[in-house]
């Protein structure tokens, strides 16, 4: 039985590295009292699957996690299924970690990593008048596998919480991304650090707002979740 997990971190959560996560929802698993489906193999563990990595420090409003369960949940009172999965877990997460939806995909449907061809992120630049120059190396460094860029301007308004984005409330770049796991934003940063565009991280406040698949026209983002958040 597979359960599709909406999440989010904020705030320190951020800098909890992807390879820590397996640990981390298994143990909140644990002491919820749900059963995880273990891999096959000589090291055995939860199975469970998780959307494209991100770099510490990147705040996310929608991740996406799949877990394998020991056992059908809908059972009894299967409409309520997933709102008591989420409830058993977030009693159990550590701060700044919030279970935010749970659905069960059908059986056959594609893997989590297939349905994660898109993602969202907004950008906070620190440097005054930066924004539009950073877009420019954004485009030129992701190539076409930039889906749709734009500055935002002050008369947008964006209901992230202030310590999120470290009271940046200038233009902001808003950036859809084909293939996030291999468009790491990292490499971005990284990039504008080594042409002197940026000092580094600390010069850039960046969210990941939501994960999903471009239409050719627009992202399609994993759930209602993560229209509401691409739409701030």
């Amino acid at each position: 039985m597979r359960a599709r997990l909406i999440y989010e971190k904020r705030g320190g959560a951020c800098f909890v590295p992807h390879a820590a996560l397996v640990d981390l929802f298994s143990r909140a698993a644990r002491r919820a009292g749900i059963n995880l489906r273990s891999t096959e193999g000589f090291s055995p563990h939860a199975k469970m699957s998780f959307g494209p990595e991100l770099p510490a420090g990147v705040v996310a409003l929608c991740e996406a996690a799949d877990l394998w369960l020991g056992e059908d949940p809908r059972k009894d009172a299967p409409e309520k299924a997933g709102a008591r999965l989420v409830s058993m877990l977030n009693e159990q997460m550590p701060e700044g970690f919030r279970v935010k939806k749970c659905i069960f995909p059908a059986e056959g449907a594609p893997a989590l990593g297939k349905e994660c061809g898109a993602a969202h992120y907004l950008i906070w630049p620190r440097i005054i008048g930066s924004a539009e120059k950073l877009l420019d190396r954004a485009k030129s460094h992701f190539g076409e596998d930039v889906l749709s860029a734009e500055v935002l301007g002050l008369d947008i308004n964006i209901d992230i919480d202030e310590k999120e984005t470290n009271g940046e409330n200038g233009p902001r770049i808003s950036i859809v991304l084909a293939n996030p796991a291999k468009n790491g934003i990292g490499g971005w940063v990284k990039a504008l650090a080594g042409e002197g565009l940026v000092a580094g991280w600390q010069d850039l406040r960046i969210v990941r707002t939501a994960l999903g698949r471009w239409n050719g026209v627009r992202m399609e983002p994993l759930t209602e979740e993560g229209v509401a958040c691409l739409r701030l």
